[in-house]
């Protein structure tokens, strides 16, 4: 049971706070945290390199589902082969559930060591797939769990460095994958053509095993680890409205951000558009990603987490609308340009949404709450390819950006009620929260 002290330092941590000031904004538990140091940017570095071949192929995996599509799986739907990827994107998210509590109770390294090897594994066997089976086993499920320990375990390491700065450092970490997921579609285009499926996906498996190397030799703990972990899901969390309504909007985030990295060389290719720009398109994407998960932190360390998740939203949601919808389809120029602004946005949702998260929790207990609010955001992940593939293949490509943008209004309504529900119902625009 907890002490006494314990409740009273989890209410300080903003469960129950409802102050004009942001939650956690207690300066002796901001100065408890070295935000910074040779020790703490170390292991954001190596964060980051491990998300650069786990969720960094995951973002480019588009285009391995229209390779596979056009090739191994012709005979198959989108719609189905899309099933591969969602499972993939769906147990990395909904496994981090399992994850949290374990990095909790055993620290970074050993979950790391397993993770890695298991990815590593992963891509070796995927590129020996020849069958819709093959593929569902070694790239979604072996590949899935894999990446959900080391992904998890990435992202909620930086909670035990960084407090005033963690949105930056989340922004900073986060980076690795949209570098991931810009360079990977450039390599895959060259290496397709050049060396076949086989030894396309052998390079990129020797560049996660270097990638992971590294990275685990970076990153490490700071805080003592938790001598027992108790619920899996905690569900105490969601007696909080702000919790659940930060939960739908996460849900909806994911869903359209990986819709839009699996469908989006597909939805190119049904818009008539060169087959070049499958590729580009995605790598427009996850560079413009990349600047969105680093800009938008240091801002939100500035002006407030969920203002500025808030403002990146709407700026998304009025482009996807005037723009996207009507003129997307049209001409390549056009889809660079709504893609690179749909990417910046999209990133600020990915860095921020976990560090709102952090701020109705305790630190020693964020990796089980980044777990159970992501659990809910997996299945969002596992229907938006699915889904989106098969209004994409019976409708139009302008059907499929309408969907999401749907989609994204309701997120964007989540959001705003977190925010009114953490400041106790009453909305104040220029509150830094």
């Amino acid at each position: 049971m907890r002490s006494q002290a314990q409740e009273t330092d989890f209410e300080l941590a903003g469960l129950n706070a409802g102050s004009e000031n942001p939650p956690l904004a207690d300066t002796a538990v901001s100065l408890a945290f070295p935000d910074g140091g040779k020790e703490a940017w170390t292991c954001l570095l190596g964060s980051a390199l491990i998300l650069f071949p786990s969720f960094g192929f995951q973002t480019a995996i588009g285009s391995v589902q229209d390779y596979l599509s056009t090739h191994q799986l012709a005979d198959y739907t989108v719609r189905d082969v899309g099933w591969i990827t969602a499972v993939l994107v769906f147990l990395t998210l909904f496994l981090g559930i399992q994850v949290g509590p374990l990095f909790d109770r055993y620290g970074p390294r050993m979950l790391l060591i397993i993770g890695s090897l298991g990815s590593t594994a992963s891509y070796f066997l995927l590129a020996e797939c020849t069958k819709y089976w093959h593929f569902m086993l070694c790239l979604s499920v072996l590949g899935g769990i894999s990446s959900a320990v080391v992904t998890t375990v990435s992202i909620s390491v930086l909670s035990h460095w960084f407090y005033r700065r963690r949105a930056l450092a989340s922004g900073l970490c986060m980076s690795g994958s949209s570098a991931g997921g810009a360079i990977i579609p450039l390599l895959l285009r060259t290496l397709f053509k050049e060396y076949g499926w086989t030894w396309s996906i052998r390079i990129i498996g020797f560049m996660a095993l270097g990638c992971y190397a590294a990275g685990i030799m970076l990153v490490k703990g700071r805080l003592p680890m938790v001598g027992e972990t108790k619920a899996i899901v905690d569900l105490r969390a969601f007696k909080a409205p702000r919790l659940c309504f930060l939960a739908v909007a996460v849900f909806a985030f994911e869903f359209i951000i990986f819709g839009c990295a699996a469908l989006l060389p597909t939805y190119v290719r049904y818009s008539g558009l060169d087959l070049d720009v499958q590729f580009y398109s995605l790598t427009v994407l996850n560079s413009m990603s990349l600047v969105g998960r680093v800009l938008p932190g240091v801002a939100a360390d500035l002006f407030g987490r969920f203002n500025i998740l808030l403002t990146l939203a709407c700026i998304t949601l009025v482009i996807m609308g005037s723009v996207w919808i009507p003129f997307g389809s049209q001409n390549e120029a056009t889809l660079y340009a709504v893609v690179a602004i749909f990417g910046f946005g999209s990133g600020g949702w990915v860095s921020l949404a976990p560090v709102c998260a952090g701020q109705l929790c305790r630190t020693e207990e964020y990796g089980r709450f980044y777990g159970t609010i992501y659990s809910v955001a997996a299945f969002g992940v596992l229907l938006t390819v699915p889904v989106g593939g098969e209004l994409l293949q019976s409708t139009t490509p302008q059907a499929l950006v309408g969907f999401y943008a749907a989609v994204l209004l309701i997120g964007l309504i989540s959001v705003g009620m977190s925010r009114w529900a953490l400041l106790d119902w009453k909305w104040k625009w220029k509150v830094k929260v």
